[in-house]
């Protein structure tokens, strides 16, 4: 019988408590029901990113307008992210879900009426994006500060982590849905999927237990407890790090999402299920490295999951943009989801578990407004995609994106070290 060395040994037995802290949170009903709700707002979100960008270049033609209406879908998070966050702290955030599902549930409806009804314009489909772009927006500051909450800080890497790999099977599924509707159906059937979608995700937000807790911090005026967070967010400079990460990658890296459908139907030539397939392997890699990282990741690593991730990502879509096959495409964008894993999951556990707890709601919203830079990536990326084409736009945000994080990694010495500190009351 083969001996195991210390370390291959001590690796085993961490993947072993890593699966079972995964199974302990899964008996929790906060966290199962935060998970659930997860899964079918990540259906809506990522199908929607695909059907709208597939309808809009199928009804103009042009790159530039797919930008524009991507646009409409994801600036709520610059304009609204950080008093979401305030907002947070001063109502029940149960509620809050409640609400936002609500509305959207009646919203999804009324544009699938208009949809059957052939009187769906280019207007409502703006309006319809944008309203689900502000509901979006609770997401870091409402429903995954719950959930890291309901998991307790010990647990907080296990808990967001799978969560983000929920995420990510939603942003697999979600394109392959999308194309099929567009194929099979029209935009109607994804109206009518985004609205049971919601309908689900109201149910389970409606499971969550809250238990009221008294915080000194929520007497404070509205815009000074927005301040506030700004400045413990400076103050804490792997979080101030990670927030200007995340502007980089969203400006710079992420727009290139949106022109996924433009290269697939003018460059590679393809149908709306092949689309979809594409736009779905950066979902697939990102699943798999982050099942691996919900078992295995070490608080000691944090930094270092972050920003290879970032330049992961980056490297992928220069890589992307000169691709020219279908094949390999999809290789590409399967290898930039490894990466993407990695960003997208120590975002949200970073800020987490380095700020306290009255300050989470407003870092997490911090975070949304710093996603919201990507409506202008979008746009930059557009006027550049009309002018030279997508592939050749995409490639041109991809060095500029890693030029900007090289800079910041230059300037913040907290982005180079491999590790970030833990914030512990006890």
């Amino acid at each position: 019988m083969p001996i195991l060395s210390g370390k291959r040994l001590l690796k085993m037995v961490n993947s072993e408590s890593g699966i079972k802290r995964l199974f302990m949170l899964a008996s929790v009903n906060n966290v199962r029901n935060l998970w659930f709700t997860g899964v079918f707002t990540g259906i809506n979100r990522w199908t929607e990113i695909l059907v709208i960008g597939i309808f809009t270049y199928q009804l103009t033609g042009s790159p530039l307008i797919v930008a524009i209406i991507a646009f409409t879908n994801t600036v709520p998070g610059a304009l609204f992210g950080v008093f979401v966050g305030v907002i947070g702290e001063r109502f029940n955030k149960r509620f809050v879900l409640l609400l936002g599902y609500s509305s959207m549930v009646l919203v999804m409806s009324l544009l699938f009426y208009l949809a059957i009804t052939e009187k769906l314009t280019l207007w409502h489909l703006a309006i319809g994006t944008f309203l689900s772009g502000s509901i979006g927006t609770m997401e870091y500051p409402i429903r995954r500060t719950l959930l890291g909450e309901s998991g307790g800080l010990d647990n907080a890497s296990t808990c967001l982590t799978f969560d983000v790999a929920i995420g990510k099977i939603t942003m697999f599924i979600g394109p392959l849905l999308g194309g099929i509707l567009m194929h099979n159906v029209g935009i109607q059937g994804f109206y009518l999927l985004a609205g049971i979608s919601l309908a689900f995700a109201l149910i389970f937000a409606s499971k969550v237990k809250i238990v009221p807790t008294t915080n000194t911090q929520i007497k404070n005026y509205f815009f000074r407890s927005v301040q506030d967070g700004i400045m413990q967010a400076h103050d804490n400079k792997s979080v101030f790090g990670v927030l200007l990460l995340t502007i980089i990658l969203n400006f710079f890296g992420y727009s290139f999402i949106s022109m996924v459908p433009v290269i697939g139907a003018s460059k590679l030539g393809l149908s709306s299920v092949s689309i979809g397939v594409l736009s779905s392997m950066l979902g697939a890699g990102a699943l798999i490295n982050l099942l691996i990282l919900a078992v295995k990741a070490k608080p000691n690593l944090f930094m270092r999951y972050f920003l290879g991730g970032t330049l992961m990502v980056l490297i992928t879509i220069f890589f992307f943009a000169i691709t020219p096959v279908f094949g390999l495409a999809l290789i590409v964008l399967f290898v930039g989801g490894l990466g993407e894993a990695g960003f997208s999951s120590m975002q949200a556990t970073i800020a987490f578990t380095t700020t306290p707890p009255e300050a989470r709601s407003r870092i997490m919203g911090l975070i949304v407004v710093c996603i919201g830079f990507g409506p202008l990536g979008v746009l930059h990326t557009g006027f550049m995609a009309n002018w030279l084409g997508a592939d050749i736009a995409i490639g041109i945000i991809a060095i500029e994106g890693m030029i900007a994080t090289l800079i910041c990694l230059w300037l913040i010495p907290a982005l180079r070290q491999p590790g970030v500190k833990i914030f512990n009351t006890k």
